[in-house]
């Protein structure tokens, strides 16, 4: 790198105060091998026509593309906050797409600490314009991107956002935002919101679904019915998906919400016949209710809802598109196993050659929510967001730049220990002191 573009970097990161660690240019990298290292260097030799000084071996051209590539993304990233200032609306939907973007791939914790208030007045003035549906959604992503970057314990921020996603959803004249509101505040709340925060949204996201919308002005609407769904199955898994009998206000609230969801079993959308179907799942594993249990554990009307599921299991409406009701019997199978047998579903997720495995109903719920938002950027915040290593009870892998031989071995997420809201922070702990004793190799026991 020439003495002028080392000067450029070194300003343009002061500039913009990105928050490079002051030694990250002296900071060197380790070759795999020695003889990696020489064919790099004759490589090196060969296609430059300059003399090439001491310091520019092929480790500190390495480190100096990285440190490039820190300060390129990390640019990007702050000149779309600003862009969210602009009057103009397509120059701000680009800014939030770009958040987007790079916030679900890069663990951003560091560069948004101490602009989580500011980007977070900027999103909600982006979500009360009235002039860009799109502008709307992108908003609310950004945000559920900034809560689970920033992790726990921002309650303020929380109380903040509250009643404007709440009143978006009930006023908004569009479903899809209604929709992108209800979503959203489900998971912050899941993220950053105390166990009365929960109960009190339950009841918001429960009323949408027994009154099929209309408690929100979207009667009917299908798009806002299952992000209600969603959002009320990932607080539910939150609050009792991991505890094995249920406790008595668990069981009230089982007994409240069943008919409602019942009703949207028989809904015309796939989509929201799928949602209710696995919150049921989600309650009746979560309560101990199933074939496989002492009689006086069962639901008084088990009998009507499991012929209920077994039609949709084997639904061949020819009405209905022949894709829906594939993917509608594979999961109502599912669903089936656990209402009607006590079963447990397993599903698996793939980093590379290493598998994850989350075998509840909560767990899986919890890890839809978060890939719903993180998409492809997943296994970049598994690897280091300590909020999804908490929740999932995750032991990352070493480093790729460690030494030692890694074996091919499998993960399990526990099923067994409390995610209940109230207790994540004490859940965090345990989390940290388990990476810091169980960090063997590949073979991680997770939970």
């Amino acid at each position: 790198m020439s003495q002028n573009l080392r000067k450029k970097v070194a300003v343009k990161a002061s500039r913009r105060n990105v928050g490079l660690s002051p030694n990250i240019l002296s900071q060197g990298g380790t070759p795999s091998s020695s003889r990696h290292n020489t064919d790099e260097e004759d490589a090196w030799s060969e296609f430059s026509t300059e003399t090439v000084d001491s310091w520019t071996s092929i480790d500190s051209k390495i480190n100096e593309d990285r440190i490039s590539e820190d300060v390129d993304w990390k640019e990007e990233v702050l000149q779309s906050i600003d862009n969210l200032e602009e009057k103009r609306t397509s120059v701000r939907e680009n800014a939030l797409s770009t958040l987007i973007r790079l916030l679900s791939r890069k663990y951003t914790f560091d560069l948004l600490d101490s602009r989580s208030y500011s980007l977070l007045d900027l999103l909600c003035r982006s979500i009360k314009k009235e002039k860009s549906i799109k502008e709307n959604r992108l908003a609310t992503k950004v945000m559920s991107l900034l809560f689970i970057t920033l992790g726990e314990e921002q309650d303020k921020m929380y109380q903040t956002v509250l009643p404007l996603l709440k009143y978006t959803s009930i006023n908004s004249a569009s479903p899809e935002v209604k929709g992108a509101c209800i979503k959203t505040l489900g998971l912050v709340c899941f993220i950053a919101g105390s166990h009365t925060d929960a109960i009190e949204l339950l009841e918001f996201f429960s009323n949408i679904i027994i009154t099929s919308g209309k408690s929100v002005n979207a009667t009917n609407n299908p798009v806002t019915i299952t992000s209600a769904l969603n959002s009320y199955g990932l607080l539910f898994s939150g609050l009792w998906g991991n505890s094995r009998k249920g406790s008595i206000r668990s069981r009230e609230e089982f007994e409240r919400v069943m008919p409602g969801h019942i009703k949207q079993l028989e809904s015309t959308s796939m989509e929201v016949r799928v949602a209710s179907g696995e919150n049921i799942a989600l309650m009746f594993e979560s309560l101990g209710i199933g074939r496989r249990v002492e009689q006086n554990d069962k639901w008084g009307n088990h009998d009507h809802l499991t012929h209920l599921l077994n039609t949709l299991a084997t639904d061949s409406n020819r009405h209905r598109a022949k894709a829906d009701r594939k993917v509608q019997r594979s999961v109502f199978r599912d669903i089936l196993k656990t209402v009607e047998d006590g079963d447990r579903i397993q599903e698996k997720l793939k980093f590379n050659k290493k598998t994850v495995y989350f075998s509840t109903w909560a767990r899986i719920l919890q890890l839809r929510a978060f890939r719903d938002v993180l998409a492809d950027g997943l296994q970049a915040h598994f690897l280091e967001n300590e909020l999804l290593q908490a929740i999932f009870e995750f032991v990352p892998p070493p480093t790729l730049d460690s030494p030692r031989s890694r074996p091919d071995h499998d993960f399990n997420t526990g099923s067994d220990t409390d995610t209940s809201v109230s207790k994540r922070k004490t859940k965090g702990k345990q989390a940290k002191n388990r990476r810091e004793n169980k960090r063997r190799g590949d073979l991680l026991e997770v939970g």
